[in-house]
């Protein structure tokens, strides 16, 4: 019987302690750790390399999505499942295409949460009803809207640049333009990629095509 290791990343103490309490009856499962703020929380998992992370996104310091995001453009072989009470349709479809294999509502059971774990952690794909039916929605409505406009070759340069480990003042001398308009470029393709810093725009970039 395969063990696996599960960390959990809760603001709420008693819950996350309830869980660890509760899975010590569960031979299948052993919590290796638990944090109660995204920075502790993600350092950790760096570290430990868990299974399985059981993660709400209302973290302190660094909230659970930027957590997720990071592990995904690391590459982190750790299968994250959130477990929240947000569940907005940009909510649930954020976290699933940075990464997540799992999405329930915090008001699951125990045995419900258990299972999810237990799913996630042999490599399988759990979305609550709820989440189903807003991410279907949500992707009707991106299908409804026009895909946003493609890299220009000046920001996949600046891209290729920041990929190679290059600063922002590096880029902008190698290129003959200002610091800001490295910035501003920067910004722009966050923007086209849905993504909030360079490893994360880099990851994506490389996934679409746009850097090989």
């Amino acid at each position: 019987m395969k063990i696996l290791t599960v960390f959990i990343a809760d603001d709420h103490p008693v819950y996350r302690e309830g869980l660890a309490r509760n899975w010590e009856a569960v031979p299948q499962i052993k919590v290796v750790g638990s944090a109660g703020d995204g920075t502790s929380a993600l350092a950790a998992i760096r570290k430990l390399k868990p299974d399985v992370a059981v993660m709400d996104l209302k973290l302190p310091e660094l909230d659970g999505m930027r957590v997720l995001e990071l592990l995904f453009a690391e590459g982190s072989p750790t299968n994250v499942l959130v477990l929240t009470a947000y569940m907005d349709r940009t909510t649930v479809y954020r976290a699933f295409t940075h990464g997540a294999r799992g999405f329930l509502e915090k008001a699951a059971s125990f045995g419900e949460i258990t299972d999810a774990v237990l799913q996630v952690g042999a490599g399988g794909t759990v979305i609550a009803p709820f989440a189903q039916d807003i991410l279907a929605r949500e992707l009707r409505t991106r299908q409804d809207t026009p895909e946003k406009p493609v890299l220009s070759s000046r920001e996949v340069e600046i891209l290729r640049l920041a990929a190679d480990g290059h600063s922002g003042q590096t880029i902008a001398s190698e290129l003959h333009i200002s610091l800001a308009t490295v910035k501003t470029h920067l910004q722009h393709i966050y923007e086209k990629l849905d993504v909030s810093d360079r490893a994360s725009a880099v990851a994506q970039a490389i996934r679409r095509g746009f850097l090989h």
